[in-house]
Formats: C-alpha cells, structure tokens, sequence
C-alpha cells in the first residue's frame, strides 16, 4: 500500500473519475476561486457535480501534479491545470495550492489556497 501523497498523485493524474473514487463519503471540499467567498462541496455527489461543471468549460482540460509534500495525514499539492476556454477558445493556465486531508487512505478535506506560504501554514509545515 503506497502513501497518502502517492494515492493523491495517481488520483490527480487520472482526472476527476480517479479523484472521485478516493474521497471519503463525508468529503468536505472548499473552492477557493476569484471571490473572496468560500462554496464548499459536501459529500462525493457535490464534489462531482463541482468538477464536472469546472472541466466542462474548457476544450483540452489536462491537470497535473507539479509537486507533492507529503506531510502524514495531509498532502500539500501544487496543481497545474489548462485547457482552452469552450466559449471563447481563450487559452487558460493556473496553478493553485491544494491541501488534501487523508482519513484511513480517502480525502476527507481539500481546500486550495493561492500562495505557497499560506498552504504551507495551513499543512504545518515550515515556510
């Protein structure tokens, strides 16, 4: 059995099915997008309909990991994600913080965060 972090990056490699089947029934997953406001997704069902709606709107979705700390029950995830805008054909790169939280191997929590510092606080980990 691999760790937390390696079931996270084969997770996020295999897109949001993979995503998907490691997430604990109690799932809490905190969208931190373009507004100060926080929508938090409850439970597998939510998180689909989330992720579903985010990937639908782009031609050429790919997502990946660009690096993982493992920090035991907590993995500290930059992700890289891109694809051209459906309606607009406009080309879009981010990459965000992700802090997954692990219980008895599913995520229980996931909530992004813009910088590396403020992930890192949250993680415990030094900065």
């Amino acid at each position: 059995m691999g760790t937390n972090a390696d079931a996270i990056e084969r997770a996020i490699a295999g897109g949001p099915p993979a995503l998907l089947g490691i997430l604990d029934d109690e799932v809490e997953w905190d969208y931190v997008g373009a507004f100060p406001e926080v929508v938090t997704y409850h439970g597998p069902a939510e998180v689909a309909r989330f992720l579903e709606e985010w990937t639908s709107g782009f031609e050429g979705f790919g997502i990946e990991a660009e690096e993982v700390v493992d920090a035991d029950d907590r993995v500290l995830v930059l992700v890289h994600q891109w694809g051209r805008g459906r309606d607009t054909g406009a080309a879009v790169e981010n990459r965000t913080w992700q802090l997954f939280t692990f219980r008895e191997g599913r995520v229980m929590h996931c909530r992004g965060y813009e910088t590396e510092g403020e992930a890192r606080a949250a993680a415990g980990l030094a900065t």
